[in-house]
């Protein structure tokens, strides 16, 4: 009768203890809309789980008498130059994609406010970590790349989408890299191919898209030499 007693009082406290394990949240950078969940992010690592049963931090205590006991916190993960650039409002260098003769673009609110337009991160996209871009000038390390949408044109007119390689520069600089067009509009503007999501495996590109008959398809790009231009294979 005792060892029943026993075993029973062990079941309870073990699935008490269970019941108040915390649970471990887990967070990514973002990826494009509609993009499928296992498109690029930065690897985040995590702390190795804790069982229930191992011995708790020791709480730091004040020299003060009387004050309360605090708990030492670790140091905030640094946060990624993805996360860290306002999209909306970015000054992108090198992009000839949005048709401006000065050297950068300079976006507000999404926007460049030319009269032909050229929006970035259109219709909710997002931006999707990469590491392809491998040559960079000694002056401006690159700390992570980036593939984002553009769109340029009217919406009521012709237009054109492009992803573009964003090379994010410590210190701010944004330089963008030979981008990956879309298919030209129908010959009155009416029709327009869109990319629907978009990701990078390894180095190269994958994206579906909405060709001008209204169906989808899968296409691929890889770097087709040392410039950073591309090539769908």
């Amino acid at each position: 009768m005792r060892g029943n007693l026993l075993v029973g009082a062990m079941l309870t406290l073990t699935f008490v203890a269970g019941c108040t394990s915390p649970v471990k949240r887990v967070g990514g950078d973002a990826g494009p809309a509609g993009s499928p969940s296992a498109s690029a992010s930065p690897p985040a690592s995590s702390a190795p789980a804790t069982g229930s049963a191992g011995p708790s931090t020791p709480a730091t205590r004040s020299a003060t008498p009387g004050a309360p006991s605090t708990r030492t916190s670790r140091p905030a993960a640094p946060v990624s130059e993805i996360r860290r650039t306002d999209w909306p409002n970015a000054v992108i260098q090198n992009l000839g994609f949005c048709g401006e003769s000065d050297d950068s673009v300079k976006f507000r609110n999404g926007s460049n406010g030319l009269d032909i337009p050229c929006r970035i991160l259109p219709n909710g996209a997002r931006p999707v970590y990469a590491e392809f871009i491998v040559e960079e000038p000694a002056i401006a390390p690159s700390t992570e790349d980036a593939l984002v949408l553009v769109e340029l044109g009217n919406r009521d007119a012709a237009r054109r989408q492009a992803l573009v390689p964003v090379q994010l520069a410590d210190g701010g600089g944004r330089y963008a890299w030979p981008v990956i067009l879309g298919d030209d509009s129908s010959p009155l503007g009416d029709r327009v191919m869109t990319f629907v999501s978009y990701r990078v495996v390894g180095e190269d590109v994958q994206a579906t898209v909405r060709k001008l008959d209204g169906g989808t398809e899968t296409r691929r790009w890889r770097r087709a030499d040392g410039s950073g231009n591309w090539e769908r294979y």
